[in-house]
């Protein structure tokens, strides 16, 4: 019989233990499930010229953004911060009047990395056209251009959707090429819907490889891959496995996911989650149980996910974009990566900026440095 002191002590170590299991359940299901929108206070101020809207360090970034009105439904560009009130928390930055909502904005808003809004934003002639795929026709976004041998593929990452990829588009006009924004099974947009959990590319890679085959079958003669975030995680998959690696010319990436470990537990140490809890996380979405719980359709594969740890595995070139001050994905995760594959990945530093925010914070410098690279790094060697 187990005395007090022996009950006292396995309770002392089981509380604690299931604490750290609970916890490890929530963080793993905030890694697979889309979140809620997190809204921020604001209003028109200065006649309409500008907008206040709550202090944190995404809304007072330097750069150009954008903020989405769920009243209206409508988006609205905003530029320079011109105040900080540190006191009563709130930023005001000038807006765009061009696409300033009429009659007011807020009184809460979505703040949102695209400036673009709509297709025609970016590129005046464009279609909406539906890519095949495994699970029917999934819309995507064809920009047709001068060269229709070179296509780009825009890849976007987990819960976000295919116009977060305009500023890629943008970044890429100055060349040429075609330009294809596919949807993939997680996005909102597919209809029936396809998948309630992101499979950190895992599966969605699959999507990529069918945006690729209909570039191929359009006549696309070689094909650039341009993933950001998870996105990346995406590219890196096709160029491994696709049916048409011989066309894959070349990958961009933008602060990439490159090992999906390191980038859980670098967000664990900013949690201050302990390391205990990091593994257990993994070995939950290991799990295909667990997997079958989150509505997984198959367990992750930390190895497949993961070309930091595993030298020389890249053998396409590859420009990685990335600031120095993301938190999200740390750039310490792509040094990394460029050190496993000296041969075919160059790693540029960009201006500080968060997660996938480096062409916000200075679109000159983004598209400099991704042009110069495929000039003389993909169309050099293709002539």
């Amino acid at each position: 019989m187990l005395t007090k002191r022996r009950i006292l002590s396995c309770l002392a170590f089981l509380v604690p233990a299931a604490g750290l299991s609970g916890f490890a359940v929530v963080m793993a299901r905030k890694i697979v499930k889309r979140g809620p929108k997190d809204y921020r206070r604001a209003e028109m101020v200065d006649g309409g010229r500008r907008v206040r809207i709550d202090l944190d360090d995404y809304t007072k970034a330097p750069g150009d953004f954008g903020v989405f009105d769920p009243v209206t439904a409508k988006y609205t560009r905003v530029g320079e911060v011109t105040l900080i009130d540190e006191e009563q928390k709130f930023v005001e930055r000038l807006l765009d009047q061009s696409s300033s909502t009429p009659g007011g904005l807020g009184p809460i808003v979505d703040w949102t990395p695209d400036v673009f809004f709509e297709p025609a934003a970016v590129r005046g002639h464009y279609q909406e056209v539906d890519v095949p795929t495994e699970y029917g026709a999934a819309p995507a976004w064809l920009f047709e251009a001068a060269n229709q041998d070179v296509w780009v593929i825009h890849i976007h990452g987990s819960w976000t959707d295919r116009s977060i990829m305009f500023r890629d588009v943008h970044a890429f006009s100055s060349l040429g090429f075609t330009s294809l924004v596919p949807t993939f099974r997680s996005d909102v947009e597919v209809s029936p819907p396809q998948a309630e959990s992101s499979h950190l590319g895992q599966t969605e890679w699959r999507d990529v490889e069918s945006a690729v085959s209909y570039a191929v079958a359009q006549g696309a003669k070689r094909v650039i891959l341009s993933g950001w975030s998870m996105g990346g995680t995406m590219a890196l998959l096709t160029a491994e496995r696709s049916a048409h690696r011989d066309r894959i010319i070349g990958l961009v990436l933008v602060g990439p996911v490159t090992s999906w470990r390191k980038a859980i537990t670098a967000g664990a140490v900013r949690a201050r989650v302990p390391a205990v809890g990091v593994g257990l996380v993994m070995r939950l979405l290991g799990s295909p149980l667990f997997a079958r719980m989150l509505g997984l359709e198959e367990p992750i594969d930390f190895d497949a996910l993961d070309w930091v740890d595993v030298a020389n595995r890249v053998d396409v070139p590859t420009l990685v974009l990335h600031s120095t001050a993301d938190q999200e994905v740390p750039w310490e995760i792509s040094a990394a990566f460029q050190r496993a594959n000296p041969a075919t990945v160059t790693l540029i530093s960009l201006p500080e900026a968060h997660h996938t925010q480096e062409w916000n914070a200075s679109p000159s410098t983004f598209t400099k440095e991704l042009t110069r690279w495929v000039r003389d790094t993909i169309l050099t060697d293709q002539s």
